[in-house]
């Protein structure tokens, strides 16, 4: 019944949702891309693969190992489907030239786009990534009998508030999943609280352990030689309120301090507004896009004690930590969650956040607890930035604990592999 009442105020809204949709996409043509995915007509180029869904560009990073042993160990086709426009362009950086992996939107959870879509695809199990949860998908898999299975599952403290408002839908929804294979135990408390029986949640560690990082691209070179030899302060994933923060405190550090800010925003279509914050901040600043085009300028750019880089291109944050002395991974100073910093520390580098980090918060926890992650607030960003910056054994100490905290946290990808070896093995 709940999930019935919950697909007729979808139906409800539909015709609203449709309009504001077609709004959005009139106003954002980089979400043209994909519209009728949205609705079901996904892409159904591989037989019966399976679908593995994630969301976001972290999700995906994080599923990607995982990704790749289904198809190179076990043969099977994949279908990856994102939410987000950035998922699906790294998608196409990641398995374009892969013809045993296709990929495409999640259509929105209405009953028809999810029948649709499962019609379409035949897959022969779904892997839903994290907290990806939808209720009208899940509940089309069991009608058909499809093994459901959530990956690399969290539960927030605060998500789990927002779920418990809903507990009457979220229980049998998380009941219908074939498994729910969990970050932790504190994620596997919070599910069965909301309603999983006990016997389908395991605890397996995080997968973001296990990352791969991508080799450095052709592009490192350009970085480099505009960076040069002095500091480089790199922030990535920014987010909104984030920037113009940053370069405050870029320009009020102390003289001595000389070097390179380096923003990385965390969605493309934020670009022309950070440029903006660049061109008032009164700094030297340029942009990636335009590296190799104006060698002249930067070599003058380098006479500045500081300069800030804007990174307007899509897949380069490994690159540009790969060149930090430091590191800020963004979406903490502002109230969005965090994003993910297991990537700087595995490349040895010293890490920085704001309080605001729920949405890795056992990481966070731990690198901050093995002293590879400094978190500070908009209050102490410059004493602790500056303090940072003017002390190479403490980020070289930094650097050590947080590589060394990740190596000894892998074995995640192992473990989902031999669960998910003997779900799909007889399907």
């Amino acid at each position: 019944m709940p999930v019935f009442v919950y697909t007729c105020l979808c139906y409800l809204l539909l015709p609203i949702g449709a309009v504001a949709h077609l709004l959005f996409i009139w106003r954002r043509p980089e979400f043209r891309q994909g519209f009728w995915q949205r609705y079901g007509w996904l892409p159904n180029e591989q037989h019966r693969p399976v679908l593995v869904h994630a969301a976001s560009v972290g999700e995906l990073n994080a599923i990607v190992p995982l990704i790749e042993r289904l198809h190179s160990e076990l043969m099977l086709p994949v279908l990856v489907t994102t939410t987000s426009v950035t998922a699906q362009a790294r998608c196409q950086q990641l398995f374009g030239h892969n013809e045993r992996v296709s990929h495409g939107f999640l259509p929105l959870d209405l009953g028809f786009a999810n029948a649709v879509m499962l019609r379409r695809i035949n897959p022969r199990a779904v892997l839903l990534v994290e907290t990806e949860l939808w209720p009208n998908l899940i509940a089309q898999c069991a009608r058909r009998k499809l093994p459901t299975v959530l990956v690399n599952g969290r539960m927030s403290a605060r998500s789990a508030k927002g779920y418990q408002r809903f507990k009457v839908l979220v229980a049998p929804m998380l009941r219908q999943l074939s498994h729910l294979l969990v970050q932790d135990q504190a994620s596997a408390q919070g599910f069965i609280a909301l309603g999983a029986q006990a016997t389908s949640v395991t605890v397996l560690g995080s997968l973001k352990y296990d990352l791969q990082l991508p080799p450095a691209s052709q592009q490192q070179p350009l970085a480099a030689g505009f960076l040069g030899h002095d500091l480089c302060w790199v922030c990535g994933s920014t987010r909104s309120g984030e920037e113009s923060a940053l370069l405050q405190v870029w320009a009020q550090l102390p003289a001595e301090l000389s070097g390179t800010l380096v923003l990385v925003p965390r969605h493309p279509q934020r670009f022309e507004e950070v440029a903006d914050l660049c061109t008032q901040s009164g700094l030297v600043w340029a942009r990636h896009s335009q590296l190799g085009e104006r060698s002249k300028d930067h070599q003058q750019a380098h006479k500045h004690q500081k300069r800030v880089l804007l990174v307007d291109s899509m897949g380069l944050l490994v690159d540009y930590y790969r060149c930090a002395d430091l590191v800020f991974v963004g979406g903490s100073l502002a109230d969005t969650g965090g994003h993910n910093p297991l990537e700087a520390a595995a490349l040895g580098k010293a890490v920085v956040m704001g309080p605001n980090c729920f949405n890795f918060a056992q990481v966070c926890d731990q690198l901050e607890q093995a002293q590879g992650l400094m978190i500070t607030t908009n209050a102490s960003l410059l004493a602790d930035i500056s303090g940072l910056l003017s002390d190479p054994e403490l980020r070289q100490r930094m650097g050590v604990a947080g590589q060394a905290l990740v190596n000894s946290k892998k074995g995640a990808l192992d473990r989902h592999f031999a669960v998910l070896n003997s779900v799909l093995i007889n399907v």
